[in-house]
């Protein structure tokens, strides 16, 4: 075995400089598109679904959906209509393996792509847990594309300039409706 290292070092060299690139790119992509790669917890997941009142049937889309969880999460427990955007191959295919092995296909949906591209006219849910910044930048086009009365819930980062409907301070989750204004924000605990 080291005699073939030795020989063969260059092949060697380029593969793991190949297995560190992949890595680098699984790691700083999303974050360069919308956020770094957090997972949210089981309890934070099904409090943002709840505070949203998620109903049978209705449509959630999950904005960065990374290993599906919250997609996954919408539709068992929800009877949601669920599907997220992933921009990291990786975590899009572990979340429709996921989605594959609880046999959630056509509830459940992960497809791989850019989240400021995603369509987002016929949710009735949106779900970010995103950096500030990138979701000032869905702002417009979250406001262009939802009808009123949808409903966007961000984990620990505000949509600054929106007034949100319910604010859960101890989990970091706000609640917006589309259409609602000048009306007070109702704070939720536990």
């Amino acid at each position: 075995m080291i005699d073939w290292i030795i020989a063969d070092w260059p092949m060697v060299i380029q593969g793991v400089l190949g297995a560190c690139l992949l890595l680098a790119v699984s790691i700083y992509l999303p974050i360069f598109w919308g956020a770094p790669a957090l997972t949210t917890s089981r309890r934070v997941a099904t409090r943002m679904l709840a505070l949203a009142e998620v109903k049978p049937g209705q449509k959630v889309v999950d904005l960065g959906a990374g290993d599906g969880r919250i997609v996954i999460l919408a539709a068992r427990k929800f009877g949601a209509q669920a599907e997220g955007v992933e921009i990291d191959p990786g975590r899009w295919l572990l979340a429709n393996i996921r989605i594959w092995q609880l046999r959630l296909r056509g509830k459940a949906s992960v497809v791989l792509g850019d989240l400021r591209q995603y369509r987002v006219e016929k949710a009735d849910v949106v779900i970010l847990y995103l950096m500030q910044g990138t979701n000032q930048s869905l702002k417009t086009g979250l406001l262009a594309q939802l009808k009123p009365g949808s409903r966007v819930v961000s984990h620990l980062y505000s949509m600054s300039g929106w007034t949100p409907s319910i604010l859960d301070d101890h989990h970091g989750i706000f609640v917006y409706e589309i259409g609602r204004t000048g009306e007070e924000t109702v704070t939720k605990f536990r």
